[in-house]
């Protein structure tokens, strides 16, 4: 049977005024649903990857729903709890030219929140797993969830089975000597790191500005060699003119490095978009490829989502494979 990876996090409903309208201004919203791991498993079961998905989502028509859009891409559900009476939301004010995107939490007393350890079945979620992959946005959101999530890493530690880790640190879910606390915690049992070096100063406690793309990547070989991580991968991303912005990635080893990018992108939508690097390397890394092929399938990935709208990256992996890393525009496809 074919083993797959596994996928731990709180699915999310996202709430979105049109047009770039503020909430003051806005007389509807559209709505789509999406968070973090759940973009992962959605891209990588759309790639042809055998993914699993495991998260709690109130018992009503709104978690329903929520599972059903995970079945639509293929990721397989049997691990999706229903209990409580709340799912998580935020609301997105799309941000344009000079004015930033702002994001509101509300996902407090959400069932995934309020889910504990034994809500699931961690031996049965990892029977059939070769990967697990969780964030820290997991480690942030209730002292439960951090719990789940720190048995479910040390479990499969124990199983053989790999683990990759996104620090994905959100300000607005918890303080940063929180955030350094359980990172300290979770990272001696993490094969696979996604960070920036913004996560290194967090976790030595120190404030300061690095410039260069290269000084980030020295700082992140340097938590390479702390963790012995069999790989960390990283993200940049230059902001160019209004909603105009390079992207470049890299990827660091005990042994050797490698950089790609930038590419230039005009962005339509950039919520899941480290989402989508994120699933890209774990597709890379899952079906054997070189680094250098893993990256160009990841950057290609990162790209590829500033141009859908929507958390979920659904382009095909033909699509993402046929991405020019080099820029040269194909206007239509016939």
């Amino acid at each position: 049977m074919m083993k797959s990876i596994m996928l731990f996090g709180e699915m999310l409903l996202r709430l979105t005024p049109s047009n770039h309208q503020l909430f003051i201004q806005a007389s509807q919203l559209n709505m789509v649903y999406g968070g973090s791991e759940a973009n992962i498993a959605v891209a990588l079961s759309n790639w042809g990857e055998k993914t699993s998905y495991a998260t709690c989502v109130p018992d009503n028509n709104i978690g329903l729903a929520a599972i059903m859009q995970l079945r639509q891409f293929g990721v397989n559900t049997d691990y999706v709890i229903q209990q409580g009476h709340k799912m998580g939301l935020y609301f997105v004010e799309e941000g344009h030219s000079i004015r930033p995107t702002e994001v509101t939490y509300d996902r407090q007393n959400s069932a995934f929140v309020d889910a504990v350890p034994n809500d699931y079945q961690l031996e049965e979620m990892l029977g059939q797993a070769k990967w697990l992959h969780v964030s820290g946005i997991s480690l942030g959101v209730s002292k439960q969830a951090r719990e789940t999530t720190m048995a479910l890493v040390k479990l499969a530690r124990q199983k053989g089975i790999k683990v990759s880790f996104d620090f994905n640190y959100r300000a607005k879910l918890w303080s940063i000597e929180e955030a350094r606390e359980a990172f300290i915690e979770i990272l001696p049992y993490v094969n696979v790191c996604f960070g920036s070096y913004m996560d290194v100063l967090t976790l030595r406690q120190e404030k300061r500005k690095v410039k260069s793309f290269d000084e980030k990547i020295e700082l992140l070989k340097e938590l390479q060699k702390e963790y012995n991580f069999d790989q960390i991968f990283t993200t940049e991303r230059e902001i160019l003119d209004d909603n105009v912005q390079n992207l470049s990635c890299a990827v660091i080893t005990a042994t050797e490095h490698h950089k790609l990018g930038p590419v230039r992108v005009n962005v339509l939508d950039r919520i899941g978009t480290g989402d989508s690097f994120v699933a890209g390397a774990l597709f890379g890394l899952a079906n054997s490829y070189s680094l250098q092929e893993t990256l160009d399938f990841a950057l290609s990935s990162f790209a590829l989502k500033h141009t859908i709208v929507g958390d979920f990256q659904v382009a095909s992996k033909e699509a993402v494979q046929g991405f020019d890393l080099n820029g040269e525009k194909v206007i239509i496809k016939r």
